[in-house]
């Protein structure tokens, strides 16, 4: 599965040679498959130093890229900048929606993985994480700092952060040789460059050990290609007829397990739907477990109240929606027979911040409104056999916090419907009804209602 999957990446980089260290492991099993987190001593936290300077080594990194490289205007900083900052105060900036909602996330996330994989737990993580992107607001632009941005690089970061920790060390088997070790660690570093650069800075990618050190939890993972179409609707001008490409994660730590660590449970999408000439389309959509504790553990059957923080970016021609949240929320695992498991799961959030886009343009680059309010998603899984029955329902109410005022209420009802039909390989369909109900004070109320559909075909791994 991961030498198929890391082929391509292997081939862009020289291969390594010569791994030295053979460290011995007690009282621990040789069979690197077997489910179990990540074990003591071989992830040592070090000083304090080692994250702090990375962080500042990639604010600067970046700031002489805008100044040296991009010729950007808000990178020439200088002593009088700063000041300048510090007196003006936090504002709400007029970035690109990708910039705000997914790039400050992305940079977040070499914030928390400075630190992480450096051997600092999750929550010690999140301190550097703000820090980072405190440093940055304040010090590293001629603009003055920005509220969004700090809320959406320090939540969006620690989560983005967390889940490539994870899904890396899904990849990296210290206990491996030749060119399943090489390609494993291409790819992790692709995965996690943060942490690929740890590994290096401290000799890891030469170490040998007789089994695998890192979390080694079940994940399910699908990856699908196919068609994607929306109506024309003569209206509004709205009309899709595209080719799409998804890649989900489904990670869960065994779910009959007493509690739960931070991301023991997450799901994970990755999409991008577009023809020729157009601008794709594209979404990033997760949801992970804070904190978990099994109210019911009879046999294999869970029921789990947990703390949730969901992350939300969705970028087309339709909508725009990126949005931070977290609350409350429950998990049901009950397995009816060996063909036959039912699994939902629904909880509902607090939007920390969102961006939605407005009928109105707020700046030179903006065209959406800041926004808070409260998520509800629900989703549940019927596997039959072969088959997969699956439906999920998003609803969000937002207010206005900057940008034009109003409130807004918008949901997602998505049906799908799987099978395997061989090896792993298999087919889908979808069905997207999409809502929205918008109320601009003093100005309009708009409505829309769109159908999409989705057919391809996947490949289970």
């Amino acid at each position: 599965m991961i030498k198929s999957a890391a082929v391509f990446f292997v081939l862009c980089f020289f291969a390594l040679n010569g791994y030295a260290q053979d460290i011995d492991i007690k009282n621990i099993e040789k069979d690197s498959s077997e489910y179990h987190p990540e074990i003591q001593g071989f992830h040592k936290k070090s000083g304090i130093l080692f994250p702090l300077s990375e962080i500042v080594g990639i604010n600067f990194g970046l700031c002489a890229f805008n100044n040296y490289i991009s010729h950007e205007p808000f990178a020439k900083i200088s002593f009088s900048s700063i000041a300048n900052n510090f007196k003006t105060g936090f504002v709400w900036d007029n970035d690109f929606f990708v910039t705000n909602q997914f790039a400050h996330p992305y940079h977040g996330n070499l914030y928390f993985n400075s630190a992480r994989s450096n051997g600092y737990s999750f929550w010690e993580s999140v301190p550097f994480t703000f820090g980072g992107s405190l440093m940055w607001e304040t010090t590293m632009e001629t603009d003055p700092p920005q509220t969004n941005d700090l809320i959406n690089t320090t939540l969006g970061g620690i989560m983005l952060g967390e889940i490539t920790y994870r899904l890396s060390s899904l990849v990296l088997d210290e206990s491996t040789y030749g060119f399943d070790r090489v390609s494993r660690e291409i790819l992790g570093t692709f995965i996690n460059p943060v942490r690929g650069f740890n590994r290096l800075l401290h000799g890891d990618v030469n170490r040998h050990t007789k089994t695998n050190v890192n979390d080694v939890f079940p994940v399910s993972s699908r990856f699908s290609l196919g068609y994607a179409n929306v109506d024309r609707r003569k209206k509004t001008n709205i009309n899709k007829d595209n080719a799409l490409a998804e890649l989900v994660f489904i990670y869960k730590k065994d779910l009959s397990s007493e509690s739960f660590k931070p991301f023991e449970i997450f799901r994970l999408k990755l999409g991008l739907d577009a023809k020729d000439g157009e601008e794709p389309s594209s979404w990033v959509d997760m949801y992970g477990i804070l904190y978990g504790k099994n109210l019911v553990r009879i046999k294999d059957k869970a029921l789990i109240l947990g703390v949730f923080q969901d992350f939300d970016f969705f970028n087309n021609t339709i909508y725009k929606l990126g949005s931070q949240s977290a609350g409350l929320g429950l998990i049901v695992h009950v397995p009816i027979s060996k063909q036959f498991n039912f699994s939902a799961n629904v909880h509902n959030n607090l939007i920390i911040l969102s961006a939605l886009n407005s009928i109105y343009r707020g700046g030179e680059n903006r065209d959406y409104d800041f926004l808070m309010g409260d998520k509800v998603l629900a989703e549940a899984i019927l596997d039959a056999g072969p088959f997969s029955l699956q439906l999920e329902y998003k609803f969000y109410w937002m207010k206005s916090v900057d940008g034009i005022v109003g409130k807004h209420t918008m949901g997602f009802l998505n049906p799908k419907l799987f099978i395997k039909v061989y090896k792993g390989i298999g087919a889908g369909a979808e069905f997207i009804y999409y809502h929205r109900h918008s109320i601009y004070k003093n100005i309009e109320t708009t409505d829309l209602n769109l159908t999409e559909h989705r057919f391809y075909l996947s490949y289970w791994f």
